[in-house]
């Protein structure tokens, strides 16, 4: 049996919600879309180039259209949002009126382990303060944005610990949890 509904992966950058996500439609046999992807596409810019020249408050309207013609779709999906995609009130409601929301959670000591080396995250570019090397600053960031996004990751259907496991355990659990909630 397999769920009738779209599948809303949601998570801090670096959780896994686009390899997962890969991994988990292709077990499901559903379509795969990282939203983030198909913002770049219809941009034709890449997310750090639209945060630069149009701003967060811009991207994040694209990414709410972007995310209502997604959902345009006849195919049920599993859907990888943006990391701070889930602060937006409009796209909660949009998610939860359209099918299951899952929390990747993730510690952030892994988080910044997966994401260290990462250069396109345009939230997580930040200057070292004063006697702050670049780790620690990069650090405070996560522990900053996670802290502040953590309530309303928190309120998804579903939460799955990404922390120290392999995708494929991580799939193979998520497919069990969604088949007991579905």
């Amino acid at each position: 049996m397999k769920p009738r509904r779209h599948i809303f992966l949601i998570g801090f950058s670096g959780s896994g919600k686009s390899t997962l996500g890969r991994v988990l439609a292709t077990k499901l046999e559903y379509r795969f879309i990282d939203l983030d992807a198909v913002i770049e596409e219809y941009a034709r810019q890449s997310v750090s180039e639209v945060f630069a020249k149009k701003g967060e408050a811009a991207f994040r309207r694209l990414e709410k259209a972007q995310l209502e013609r997604v959902l345009g779709s006849t195919r049920i999906q599993v859907i990888a949002l943006g990391g701070g995609a889930f602060e937006s009130a409009d796209i909660r409601r949009i998610a939860r009126c359209n099918g299951v929301t899952i929390f990747l959670n993730c510690s952030q000591r892994e988080l910044y382990r997966r994401l260290r080396n990462v250069g396109n995250r345009p939230l997580l570019e930040v200057k070292p303060r004063p006697n702050e090397t670049p780790t620690q600053a990069k650090m405070r960031r996560i522990r900053h944005l996670f802290k502040k996004r953590l309530a309303n990751y928190r309120t998804a259907d579903l939460i799955l610990s990404t922390t120290g496991k392999s995708v494929a355990q991580s799939a193979g659990r998520l497919v069990q949890l969604l088949m007991g909630l579905l």
